[in-house]
């Protein structure tokens, strides 16, 4: 979980000028969990901002993801934005579409890496890797499973 201070801190570094809105919407983007889309964003923030616009929400996204604060990810249905930059693995519900970052096999992303750049002398500029199935919740509730 990063505050608002670390925030604050991080991108008057990056020489981003700062507004409460695009403090918020950062915050809400680096300390989520669940890679949220630009409408979960907007209405996250809407909350304590109640006049903030979409667009002000595509802009300082397009600024995060220029200072390489996050990661647009994008889906057939609509993007997703990730704050986790280092090499792992996304889990993508097929059910209820939620996206979480695997908390196992990072070590095995960055060896296939490594083994790319190494062996098929590959520079990788970057990776995404996503596993496609249904959550622990679907499953309970009846989604299909392997089993």
């Amino acid at each position: 979980m990063t505050t608002q201070e670390e925030l604050s801190v991080r991108l008057k570094q990056l020489g981003i000028r700062l507004t409460p809105q695009r403090l918020a919407i950062a915050e809400v983007v680096v300390n989520s969990g669940d890679h949220p889309s630009v409408k979960e964003i907007y209405e996250r923030v809407k909350a304590f901002f109640p006049y903030v616009t979409l667009a002000t929400v595509y802009s300082t996204l397009d600024v995060l993801e220029r200072a390489a604060i996050v990661r647009e990810l994008p889906f057939q249905r609509q993007s997703r934005y990730d704050a986790n930059l280092s090499p792992h693995a996304n889990l993508v519900c097929v059910s209820c579409g939620t996206v979480v970052d695997a908390e196992v096999g990072q070590k095995l992303v960055v060896e296939l890496q490594n083994i790319l750049e190494q062996e098929l002398k590959f520079e990788v500029a970057s990776q995404r890797v996503d596993f496609y199935g249904y959550c622990s919740r679907c499953v309970k509730d009846g989604a299909p499973s392997n089993q």
